[in-house]
This record gives C-alpha cells, sequence and structure tokens, in this order.
C-alpha cells in the first residue's frame, strides 16, 4: 500500500486528520489481545508510511477476524475465504462486521470495510476490536478484556419530590 499516490486537497487534510486521530497508545493492546484470541503469534507488519499500516496488514484478508468472532460464537462466519483475490479478502471483512453486530456490537464502533482493507481509519479498526471485547467478556468473564469494561445499564426512578429538590438546589 506503499505505493498508492499522495493525496491533496480536502483528501489531504482528511488523511491528516484521521492519522492524528490514529489511538497509538491502544495499538500495543489490540495486538496482545488479538493474538491472546486467536491463539496463536501474529506476522505484524512494517510501519509504514501512516500510523497503524503494520496493524492492518496481517487482518487485511479479514481471516484472522473471522477466526475470532467464530471463536466466541460458532459458524457466525460460515465460510472463510483463504484466498487472496481482492473481492474475497473484502467479503471477509463484511462478514467479520455482520457477525461483530449480530453479536452484540453497537453500530457506532462498527468499522467500514474500507477502513481496515484500504486503510482509510484503522483507528476505527482498533474501536471496533475493543468494543468486541468488551461485549465478549461480558458474555464470558474468561475471554480476556481489551480496554474497559462493558458497563451495566444502571437505571434509577426518582419521586417527584426529589425531582423538586434537585431542581432547587440548581437554581
Amino acid at each position: 500500500m506503499a505505493n498508492r499516490p499522495k493525496k491533496a486537497g480536502i483528501s489531504a487534510e482528511a488523511e491528516k486528520k484521521i492519522a492524528a486521530k490514529y489511538p497509538k497508545e491502544l495499538e500495543d493492546g489490540a495486538k496482545t489481545w488479538v493474538e491472546a484470541v486467536y491463539g496463536q503469534k501474529v506476522a505484524w507488519g512494517e510501519e509504514d508510511a501512516r500510523p497503524g499500516d503494520a496493524f492492518a496488514k496481517p487482518l487485511q484478508d479479514g481471516i484472522i477476524l473471522c477466526k475470532i468472532v467464530n471463536s466466541f460464537k460458532p459458524g457466525a462466519v460460515k465460510k472463510i475465504h483463504e484466498s487472496p483475490k481482492s473481492f474475497q479478502m473484502q467479503e471477509n471483512i463484511s462478514n467479520f462486521l455482520s457477525a461483530c453486530e449480530q453479536f452484540g456490537v453497537d453500530r457506532i464502533h462498527i468499522f467500514q470495510t474500507v477502513d481496515l482493507y484500504e486503510r482509510q481509519n484503522v483507528g476505527q479498526v482498533i474501536t471496533c476490536l475493543q468494543a468486541l471485547s468488551r461485549v465478549a467478556n461480558k458474555k464470558d468473564p474468561n475471554v480476556p478484556l481489551f480496554g474497559p469494561k462493558q458497563v451495566d445499564e444502571n437505571p434509577r426512578q426518582f419521586t417527584e419530590e426529589q425531582l423538586k429538590e434537585a431542581a432547587k438546589k440548581a437554581h
């Protein structure tokens, strides 16, 4: 991917913003989590021109991601393409994303296929893996956790009197 043409104008500005937001501090945690859940060492790539390229390289074909989600929910991705064909790699990624959503990952945390395949926003890939980790850990505490724990809903009921008292204190 290092041989892609330089972007200019708005595209270059967007790329700079995405690169500035890349969560470099979370990358090592994401690598550790992927290897722990995958059950094997992963050959992480060399850092290219953009942040996240090394992280994305071994995940780009979607195979590892599909195997990870299948470890949480067997059969979530029914067919994992082992072929190096572009459309099959993208289909693996797409199938992983669908499985994540069905598993309970909130849509807001799910990345677009091009975010990983074309390395347009690898930071969002890490966000998705972190969300998948939280959901999987909540369903099974033996699953390693990457990042903060999934919060439980804690609804509260207030009486009219309590609400009026709080309103008085606010003024």
